[in-house]
């Protein structure tokens, strides 16, 4: 008998196992590529998710504080020896415009303070002794802005520049003035030296400073005070093409101390606009803020110096829509950041001040005129 051949074992041919080498190769490749993008993506994601959540933090607590400014506003004799009239009246302030204008000379090693600030009174009923109950009410001094500087003053003692170096950056910073250390009676009450604004920047004078971080990488603060929709259309004659202008602020500068010297702009002579003791009705707040990867990619230092071109802007109400948006001028802050490859948001709100008692009947009078 003849036994049967055995069928010889089938296997891949050395050109098969060749590409099915070459083909599982490229699927790892394609596979390690996706792994890694999509890891770059999460962590820039996470990244912007947590920049963007401090600034939106710092935001609402901001603007949540602007709409309980208050002046405390009482109305007396405007000569006690032979009154003619009642005169409105408060120690209290309220201030807000450019932060190179009213708060003078730039920050700790040179750092500028690019768009606007604010600062104001509130009954926040802070005292930095914690003993202290049932003041709910007392007066605090707050302030904001924005502030180019490093991080010596919020690192750890230990950490000295050899361990870590200092990390420049653009902050909102905020003034804490509790009610223990409250100047601003002492300069409303009729010293001699006030000239004005030595209520807040005596306080910012001093070391430590009251002032601390809100958040980082905010580059803007845009303060806006406007009038009533009706109330605007009234001082404009109803020509309302240019939403943007303010009458309350044509200039961004609204200050209800009375005028110290020198010749006052025409609204203190129009009773619709006098801000003198008024609290405007409505504040328009805008902030703008970048991620941390893309400060750490514009390296930020002591002379950084309008690095977005925002100290060119912000000068004219009128001109907001065309200093900030994308539809606005070529050079506006957004096609700025645009153009730079900066990741931003834009926060903006509409702040009803509760404590405004807007009144277009005033007697008060700029002095001397």
């Amino acid at each position: 008998m003849k036994l049967p051949r055995s069928r010889p074992a089938e296997a891949f041919t050395l050109v098969e196992v060749l590409v099915s080498t070459a083909i599982i190769g490229l699927l790892v490749v394609i596979l390690a590529s996706v792994t890694n993008q999509t890891s770059t993506i999460w962590r820039r994601t996470t990244a912007k998710a947590e920049q963007f959540r401090e600034a939106r933090a710092a935001f609402e607590q901001m603007t949540t504080r602007l709409g309980q400014a208050t002046l405390n506003t009482y109305f007396a004799y405007d000569d006690p020896d032979h009154p003619t009239r009642y005169d409105r009246r408060s120690e209290l302030r309220f201030i807000c415009g450019p932060a190179d204008d009213v708060l003078g000379a730039p920050g700790r090693g040179g750092g500028e303070r690019p768009t606007h600030c604010v600062f104001f009174q509130a009954p926040f009923g802070e005292t930095e002794n914690p003993n202290f109950r049932g003041f709910e009410n007392l007066l605090t001094t707050r302030g904001y802005w924005v502030q180019l500087d490093d991080d010596r003053d919020s690192r750890p003692p230990f950490l000295d520049e050899d361990m870590l170096p200092v990390r420049y950056r653009y902050r909102l910073m905020e003034l804490w003035q509790p009610a223990e250390t409250n100047t601003i009676y002492k300069w409303t009450s009729g010293d001699a030296n006030y000239t004005g604004r030595e209520w807040f920047r005596d306080a910012l004078a001093v070391a430590p400073s009251p002032a601390h971080v809100l958040a980082e990488n905010v580059i803007a603060l845009i303060v806006t005070p406007r009038l009533a929709q009706a109330d605007e259309r009234d001082v404009k004659g109803g020509n309302i093409s240019n939403a943007d202008d303010s009458p309350l602020a044509p200039n961004y500068v609204y200050d209800t101390s009375p005028v110290l010297g020198g010749a006052p702009d025409s609204r203190y002579h129009d009773a619709r606009l006098n801000p003198i003791h008024q609290l405007p009705p409505l504040l328009q707040v805008t902030m703008v803020a970048i991620d941390e990867l893309s400060a750490e990619r514009l390296d930020f230092y002591a002379g950084t110096h309008n690095p977005f071109t925002i100290n060119r802007r912000f000068r004219r109400s009128a001109d907001f829509t065309k200093d900030l948006a994308l539809a606005g001028d070529a050079a506006s802050l957004e096609n700025t950041l645009v153009d730079m490859k900066v990741n931003y948001r834009i926060f903006t709100t509409n702040v009803v001040i509760r404590g405004a008692k807007w009144s277009r009947e005033q007697t008060n009078l700029v002095p001397g005129s």
